[in-house]
């Protein structure tokens, strides 16, 4: 019985840990006021093996601001290795990306909410692009790398609002 109880115990602490709330993740949504959600739990990048979507989901005007949300699903703060949450951009659907912004993971609880402000990058060669969150747990206990993304489109805008695609 202790054996089961251990075992439950360490599958829990390698799943769900990190959410994209603002601008919505990929996926489900379903479950992520509870620590441990599954749809936050991607270990495989650069978009936790989620399907492409057959549509764009969010547009965003190149050059300017957004407020990204994130959560902290599941702590794996580890004081002798803090990790950090890091949100980069990636111009087209392939290729590297590029950090914005950095927020350090000092140890708060799970379910902890994090904003951050970016600036949009200017997709080059390409209307399309992918906006990613990254919890990078550096905890040698946890997976090393949690990842939510979104796909954006630039195409066609004029103003500096955001336009949310069905």
């Amino acid at each position: 019985m202790k054996t089961i109880a251990v075992f439950l115990l360490f599958l829990a602490g390698t799943w769900a840990h990190m959410c994209l709330i603002s601008p919505p993740q990929r996926g489900s949504m379903t479950g992520i006021n509870k620590p441990a959600c599954p749809d936050c739990g991607l270990v495989t990048g650069p978009c936790g093996l989620r399907p492409e979507p057959n549509k764009t989901t969010l547009a965003l005007l190149a050059g300017s601001q957004y407020t990204v949300t994130i959560q902290k699903n599941l702590d794996h703060y580890d004081s002798a290795s803090p990790g950090e949450f890091t949100i980069s951009f990636r111009a087209g659907m392939t290729g590297d990306f590029t950090l914005l912004q950095k927020i350090p993971d000092i140890g708060e609880p799970s379910l902890t909410l994090y904003s951050v402000n970016i600036t949009i990058p200017k997709p080059v060669g390409s209307d399309k692009g992918t906006l990613q969150a990254v919890y990078v747990t550096r905890n040698p206990q946890a997976p090393p790398m949690f990842y939510q993304t979104v796909p954006t489109s630039s195409s066609g805008l004029t103003s500096s609002h955001l336009a949310v695609q069905p």
